[in-house]
């Protein structure tokens, strides 16, 4: 699956994330020509139940009602698995693939929204392709519909976080060589590969990160966590290694990469460079950005655009 490039027309796409904590907002604009301006971040503190009444006043305060959105599933409200490909059209893949995964999923896989995409032929295992399968509840994925068009804006999109923070990488360097992105929050993190523009693995897990300005990464955990999936990368996948390592996420900072992780990880560690990724108005802080990193992943979608 290609991540999505850029288009020869000027638009805007509105990212959106809601979590437990509140609601992520990113707005871009692009014009032919140039790199994707960030025009305005916000992350907007709330509970869950008032969430899409906040980022209603928002929108109205920034004159952003019926815009375009991509807006991302909840990480609770789904799952992403990894497997065999059926040997079926492509036309029939998902299909086949629902009742392939059913002992697999939470929830009843009858009453589930499935959609899938390959992995590179270069991941096949004997010859059989791999497939990334998304599989949500039917009724999780009415609710976020209905929560966009009450917050009054123009959905063309749901995307999932693996693939925002993906198309991070894409939109910001050359990808011939594979790119991890490590996407860091309170309690865990997200790891996504790159390569040629194309999404090879995704992988969540936890970790004692607390989030704050203050608190230290956990340097011997991240190492044997991102260990892990550079091995599985570089063994299952038969990949080349990842030529380097970028860190993002809440209150991410060069002073929290420490000399350890430098050297465990052999000097391929660094952090995302929004620049590379989007100019951006000046009135933007960087925690923000920390906090909207996957909203800005989902407003970069280009795909869907009419």
């Amino acid at each position: 699956m290609k991540l999505f490039r850029a288009k020869s027309r000027q638009y805007e796409m509105i990212g959106v994330e809601f979590t437990d904590e509140g609601v992520a907002l990113a707005h871009i604009e692009r014009v032919a020509g140039q790199p994707p301006r960030l025009v305005h971040a916000e992350f907007i503190p709330c509970e869950a139940g008032v969430a899409v009444a906040r980022l209603r006043e928002k929108l109205s305060s920034l004159n952003l009602k019926a815009r375009q959105v991509t807006v991302l599933m909840p990480r609770e409200g789904y799952q992403l698995l990894l497997g065999e490909a059926p040997k079926v059209p492509a036309e029939q893949r998902n299909e086949a693939l629902r009742w392939k995964v059913k002992d697999l999923v939470s929830f009843p896989v009858a009453d589930a929204v499935i959609d899938s995409f390959l992995l590179n032929e270069s991941c096949s295992r004997g010859g059989v392709p791999m497939a990334y399968v998304t599989v949500a509840p039917r009724k999780d994925v009415a609710q976020v519909v209905a929560d966009v068009k009450d917050a009054g804006l123009e959905m063309v999109a749901i995307d999932i976080p693996e693939l925002a923070l993906a198309r991070l990488v894409d939109n910001s360097m050359d990808t011939t060589r594979p790119v991890a992105l490590v996407h860091l929050v309170a309690g865990g993190g997200t790891l996504v590969m790159v390569k040629s523009g194309e999404l090879y693995l995704a992988r969540n897990f936890k970790l004692d990160y607390n989030g704050g300005l203050l608190d230290d990464i956990p340097t011997e955990p991240l190492m044997l966590e991102l260990q892990r999936s550079l091995d599985y990368f570089e063994r299952q996948l038969r990949q080349a290694p990842a030529s380097q390592i970028l860190l993002c996420g809440e209150n991410v900072s060069a002073d929290k990469i420490s000399e350890d992780l430098q050297a465990g990880m052999g000097g391929r560690i660094g952090l995302l460079d929004l620049i590379a990724v989007v100019s951006k108005s000046p009135d933007i802080e960087e925690h923000v950005q920390s906090l909207c990193m996957r909203a800005l992943g989902a407003a970069l979608r280009e795909e869907a655009v009419s």
